[in-house]
């Protein structure tokens, strides 16, 4: 027998569609213009949607932000074009290519939440907590021959932070495009023997 759709089965997708949509669009206008300087209604409107639908889904302008933050942690593979199994365990050039894209596509924001982690402990909270959580996605989709190594864990971390200081001299332009093909080249080489000894 087929079971009638109700109206709560119709509100439910439609929630969470208007939900999202107000979460690309905070996310999107964070990194055109700051956090501080974009409004709640500049949101709904980008949107589409009026700023009384906002507030419906979101109690004030910070709730907005975590709710952002947090879809905008759970997007990052997408932007970046891999998977944790794609990570560290085949090819390096891919994965520095996917934490340049992640950094560029994202400047503006990224140096904003740079900030907001060490001056708002909400922000600084889900920043670390997703921090964990992703190094340690990477961590257990690693090949068995790296995780078996002495430190690996530790090593890990090195690797990504090395990485992470690439990308913001990469971001900031501090060096010439020369020098930034000389420094990949070795980050590449670093990585590669801090996380396989070789």
């Amino acid at each position: 027998m087929k079971q009638r759709r109700t109206d709560k089965d119709i509100v439910q997708p439609r929630a969470m569609e208007t939900r999202e949509k107000l979460l690309k669009s905070a996310l999107e206008l964070y990194t055109e213009k700051g956090y501080h300087t974009t409004t709640v209604d500049e949101i709904a409107k980008n949107a589409g949607l009026s700023t009384g639908v906002a507030y419906r889904y979101f109690k004030n302008k910070k709730d907005l932000l975590l709710a952002a933050i947090t879809y905008g942690f759970s997007e990052i593979k997408n932007l970046a074009g891999v998977e944790e199994t794609d990570l560290f365990g085949k090819d390096l050039e891919h994965t520095l290519s996917a934490f340049e894209r992640i950094h560029t596509e994202y400047y503006a924001f990224h140096e904003e939440l740079e900030g907001l982690r060490h001056s708002d402990s909400d922000v600084g909270r889900l920043y670390d907590e997703f921090t964990k959580s992703a190094i340690q996605n990477v961590y257990d989709n690693l090949p068995e021959d790296i995780k078996k190594k002495k430190d690996s864990m530790e090593n890990l971390y090195i690797a990504i932070g090395i990485m992470e200081n690439y990308c913001h001299t990469f971001m900031h332009k501090r060096l010439s495009q020369s020098q930034l093909k000389v420094m990949r080249k070795n980050v590449i080489k670093t990585v590669e023997h801090v996380l396989l000894g070789v």
